[in-house]
């Protein structure tokens, strides 16, 4: 049996939306919410599997998601927790004579099961979690509403996985933007095409810039170090030269001023291991070079 049309709306409607918000929460809330008015239930739940095996409501339509939480559903327990545990679809007819079907939520909701649909939410062929949709009001689910589910949970658990991805990027940019901005001497990282895409505090007060360097704004080396050209002729022949140079020393003119720089160069290299850049570090040793001269 395929997909109906109003199964195809659904899934395009649903796979418009998935893959651009990137909040789990809100995620969740928007696919739930969909699939339920759409599929005509009275109540549906997304879970997530926690490390320790608990399988954990994130939203909820139709039934408190406060009172699930309190329930407590463990991988392998209830129909639910058959489909964390074996990664697979199903459709329950009559819930009642289905020895999967333990009754757990209920005895504490009032809640009365007539049918339920369930689908796992994947990741790389690993359950992460699972949907569960009780009661279609039109009468049992179908084939179709199975496939439907199945679809959105593979949908669902890549989305899932990219927003665990993009916090960890941030997480981790914000860490090293810290790192970077508190570092006392410059910092200027040039990639292939001599563009800079890493750029201090400290580097731009000492070439005298005020340019924003990001991987999406890359400024040329040439416009970050404009104040300072025979700097700016230096990096730019040990970029092509692609050499390290573990202590280097400059005294040259850094806007109106003429100042001594110590420096150092490290290339960096890509995943296939051929250069894709060089990295700068490097300070005023003015001071250092008049007390050592005294």
């Amino acid at each position: 049996m395929t997909l109906g049309l109003s199964h195809y709306q659904l899934l395009s409607e649903i796979l418009e939306k998935v893959h651009y918000i990137y909040d789990e929460e809100e995620l969740s809330g928007v696919i739930l919410e969909a699939l339920s008015k759409s599929l005509d239930t009275e109540a549906g739940t997304i879970f997530r599997i926690s490390e320790s095996r608990r399988i954990v409501p994130t939203a909820a339509y139709g039934a408190s998601l406060d009172l699930l939480k309190a329930l407590g559903f463990s991988v392998g327990d209830g129909v639910v927790g058959w489909v964390a545990q074996y990664a697979q679809p199903v459709k329950v007819d009559d819930p009642q004579s289905d020895h999967r079907f333990t009754g757990m939520a209920d005895a504490a909701t009032g809640f009365t099961t007539r049918n339920i649909l369930s689908a796992p939410i994947l990741a790389k062929g690993k359950a992460i979690g699972a949907l569960e949709f009780i009661n279609k009001r039109g009468g049992p689910f179908t084939i179709p509403d199975l496939e439907l589910l199945s679809m959105i949970g593979r949908e669902l658990g890549i989305a899932f996985e990219n927003v665990r991805l993009l916090k960890e990027l941030r997480e981790n940019h914000a860490y090293l933007k810290s790192i970077v901005g508190g570092l006392g001497a410059g910092l200027l990282v040039l990639d292939h095409e001599q563009n800079v895409v890493v750029l201090n505090q400290r580097a731009k007060e000492i070439l005298d810039s005020q340019l924003e360097a990001t991987l999406e704004n890359r400024p040329s080396a040439a416009q970050v170090a404009g104040n300072a050209p025979e700097f700016l002729k230096l990096i730019l022949e040990l970029a092509r030269g692609g050499r390290p140079v573990p202590r280097g020393r400059l005294k040259a003119l850094f806007g109106l001023s003429e100042i001594v720089v110590g420096y150092s160069a490290v290339p960096v290299t890509g995943e296939s291991g051929r250069p894709s850049g060089m990295t700068f570090l490097f300070q005023d040793i003015t001071p250092y070079e008049k007390e050592a001269a005294e």
